[in-house]
């Protein structure tokens, strides 16, 4: 095949259109005199040498995926080549050795591509390959080797050829659907590909399923072959070549595709049962489906349970940051509000002493305007990790807005809690100090009143310079005592 171009046309149509042309003609040669054979080899041979040469022009991030395709594809041309140019029955202890020698090319090749394509290991991906491996499996055994394995009249090294074809081809299948589930820019390169690899599946199907090894006749294996091999060409030629083992910048969170074939895959055993029931053969091959039944079951199983790991998992990581602070990892002000709710039910129940306190650090917009915002994040989330080690075991040390604290303090005295901010004060990183309001909740006034009665403290604290703490709690222990 000439790799130039047509006039007018890009070198991936130019490779389209000649490959077509040439099967064509392919099947209009005479049968016998070799015709056939050196016109399929000289066919194939140009179409490989196109894949190297846009390989060599595009030089993808990956040539060596794409060297390992060209080699597979030469050894699938040169055992085609082989049989159709010998006189006895293929195939040749030659020809089924480069064919088997091709199947490990194309799986390290698709593999490759796979893995361009995946921005991190998917390990639900080896699950759904064994639930398509499993369902391909019962369609091949049922459909085409059950049939070849059991006619004696055969020759053993045909038999053989046909279940090497078929698991070649089972693990083709597998990669090519993982190919289309993993997350990657839809080229029409990609496409290409996936049309040239469908009709190399579908020579093989028709290779085992009839007798397609007759030297001397135009066969609809080689016309497909032809046709896979021209348009894997045009695929490399394609620009967008480049861009196949690229993943995407924001993958989706759910694949499609994939949903589509773990659905058509389930379905397939229970379908293969109503066909054999309406055609009489239910008796038949009730071992194979059975297997395959359970396998798909037990691997449905395991994806199950891996897919409920992933939801918990990411349940728990929801719930923590709904609930805590991204930057200093403390309880944010929804968690705030609940547990001062709480702790005020709490107090009145068990008549525990209860203190609020609202810490601001000082001027703290002038240090974000002199170091920046992202040292003034350093200081809040390294002054919230210094905080947090002077706090006592069942003390609420939480961020409530911008450069705002706040704290609840239960069960101790009015000593020890004022001694808990003046250690926080003294530990406040950067030598930077805070204001602070310290309020003990009456006994009577709700969540909200207590909270405000802290700010109020809060900003007597910056009236009077700042780098204090104001508290009001010998006038509300007398309170609380006389209502005692």
């Amino acid at each position: 095949m000439p790799i130039g171009r047509l006039r007018g046309m890009p070198a991936w149509q130019t490779c389209l259109v000649v490959g077509i042309a040439a099967t064509l003609a392919y099947t209009l040669l005479p049968a016998g005199a070799g015709w056939q054979a050196t016109g399929y080899g000289l066919i194939g041979a140009s179409c490989v040498v196109a894949v190297v040469g846009g390989v060599r022009f595009h030089r993808p991030d990956q040539p060596g995926t794409w060297y390992a395709f060209i080699v597979g594809l030469a050894a699938w041309l040169a055992s085609t080549v082989i049989d159709r140019a010998t006189s006895d029955p293929p195939p040749s202890p030659v020809s089924g050795a480069l064919e088997l020698a091709g199947y490990p090319l194309m799986c390290w090749a698709l593999v490759g591509l796979i893995r361009g394509r995946a921005r991190a290991h998917d390990r639900t991906a080896l699950i759904d390959a064994g639930l398509v491996a499993a369902s391909l499996g019962l369609l091949y055994w049922i459909f085409m080797l059950d049939a070849v394995v059991a006619d004696t009249t055969l020759p053993w090294g045909q038999r053989t050829d046909a279940v090497v074809v078929a698991a070649g081809d089972i693990v083709l299948f597998v990669l090519v659907s993982l190919l289309v589930t993993t997350p990657g820019a839809r080229t029409a390169s990609y496409r290409l590909l996936l049309v040239a690899l469908l009709l190399t599946a579908v020579s093989d199907i028709l290779f085992v399923m009839g007798d397609d090894a007759s030297p001397g006749r135009s066969q609809p294996t080689d016309v497909l072959s032809l046709l896979a091999n021209s348009v894997a060409a045009a695929a490399v030629w394609h620009p967008s070549m480049r861009r196949l083992t690229v993943p995407l910048s924001q993958p989706p969170a759910f694949v499609r595709p994939r949903l589509i074939l773990l659905i058509v895959t389930l379905l397939l055993p229970p379908a293969v049962g109503l066909y054999q029931g309406a055609t009489g053969h239910s008796g038949d091959n009730w071992l194979a489906t059975g297997i395959c039944s359970v396998t798909l079951f037990l691997l449905v199983g395991v994806r199950m349970a891996g897919l409920l790991r992933r939801v918990e998992t990411q349940a728990r990581r929801l719930a923590q940051l709904a609930q805590h602070d991204a930057l200093t990892g403390l309880p944010n002000r929804r968690q705030w509000d609940e547990r001062l709710t709480a702790a005020v039910a709490d107090s009145a129940a068990t008549g525990q002493p209860l203190f609020v306190a609202l810490i601001d650090l000082d001027h703290f917009k002038k240090y974000n305007d002199t170091y920046g915002h992202q040292a003034g994040d350093e200081l809040l989330a390294t002054a919230a990790a210094a905080w947090r080690e002077q706090v006592r075991d069942g003390d609420v040390l939480a961020r409530y807005g911008g450069e705002e604290f706040g704290m609840l303090l239960s069960g101790c005295t009015a000593a020890e809690a004022t001694g808990v901010l003046d250690r926080l004060l003294a530990v406040t990183p950067q030598r930077q100090t805070f204001s602070a309001g310290l309020a003990r909740w009456d006994g009577r006034e709700g969540p909200h009143a207590l909270l405000h009665r802290a700010d109020q403290l809060l900003y007597a604290s910056k009236r009077a310079g700042r780098a204090r703490i104001t508290a009001d709690i010998e006038q509300r222990a007398e309170a609380v005592s006389e209502r005692g």
